[in-house]
């Protein structure tokens, strides 16, 4: 049986409890009506100065007699189901101790439980994030040694320097014009603040130069080919000229090619230009933009300690 059904028998029981209580008290006013009636008339009968007098009183002194022993028994079978309702009661009342003893201690367990339970979470979640920032190191240390060892097997640079310019630039970058707002012109910003001399074509080309000579310059006076692959990338023929000219160099021994992935997955990449799928890349998805800027200025301080540069 149910707490709440328990809890419900209480509350009738108690009811019957207080109506019983209150009949059984009627009947004992009865008896003590009728017995006070019954002493007025046997005094009256002893005092009598006739017969019929005293017999009339006699009477009623029997009458109060019969009014008493029916309300004592009606009073005495009130008392007998009282007893029984408190018995019931007593049994009605344990039930609810014991209930609602079990019901608080269900719940210190389920509470203990899930106690544990988060204390579990907290703790794989701890352990995630341990393992995700170790697995992030190792994977940025993979990443560094990787371009480095990239940087030891490139044939040495033939880059020329510009007219008017006493050195080669740092970097060309090729890009689509739609990504430039939204990346580019960012990643130039920090480049050029953090002092990498970089060809960019916002600032390189004037009202009505030829942009094919004006790109084939950059490049041939770049040290490093960054190139901005994007899905805008693939869908404009100045940028598929740059790539294309860029790889020459790169195979050549003439500039190095270094990919960024901009909105891009590997997927994609295998998709439009197969023949980058393998190089390593620097995702913005993974890396920020000064992140990025960082690993120019890392490859351009290796590349000049390594005794690069010169026309």
């Amino acid at each position: 049986m149910s707490l709440s059904m328990d809890r419900s028998t209480e509350a009738r029981l108690q009811k019957d409890l207080n109506v019983l209580q209150n009949k059984q008290t009627t009947e004992l006013k009865k008896v003590a009506q009728a017995t006070k009636s019954q002493n007025a008339a046997m005094t009256a009968a002893s005092r009598a100065s006739s017969s019929s007098t005293a017999s009339s009183k006699l009477a009623q002194a029997e009458r109060d007699g019969k009014t008493i022993e029916r309300a004592q028994d009606q009073a005495a079978r009130y008392g007998e189901e009282m007893g029984r309702k408190r018995d019931e009661l007593a049994r009605v009342q344990k039930r609810i101790r014991d209930g609602e003893a079990k019901e608080r201690n269900d719940q210190a367990k389920a509470l203990e439980k899930q106690r544990k339970a988060d204390d579990k979470a907290r703790k794989q979640l701890q352990d995630d994030n341990r393992k995700l920032a170790n697995d992030l190191g190792g994977l940025k240390k993979q990443l560094t040694a990787a371009i480095e060892a990239q940087a030891a097997q490139t044939q040495p640079f033939t880059v020329e320097s510009g007219e008017g310019r006493d050195r080669p630039y740092d970097f060309f970058i090729s890009h689509a014009s739609a990504d430039k707002k939204d990346f580019v012109d960012g990643l130039v910003e920090q480049a050029e603040a953090a002092g990498l001399d970089v060809w960019y074509d916002n600032n390189a080309l004037a009202w009505g130069d030829s942009i094919r000579q004006k790109i084939d310059e950059g490049l041939r006076r770049s040290y490093f080919g960054v190139v901005v692959l994007s899905p805008s990338f693939f869908d404009r023929p100045w940028t598929e000229y740059e790539l294309d000219a860029i790889v020459q160099r790169d195979l050549s021994g003439h500039g190095r090619l270094l990919p960024i992935w901009h909105r891009l997955s590997r997927d994609d990449v295998e998709r439009h230009a197969p023949a980058l799928a393998g190089r390593l890349a620097l995702p913005t998805s993974n890396y920020s933009t000064t992140q990025i800027v960082e690993e120019l200025l890392a490859m351009r301080d290796r590349f000049k300690a390594a005794g690069g540069g010169g026309a």
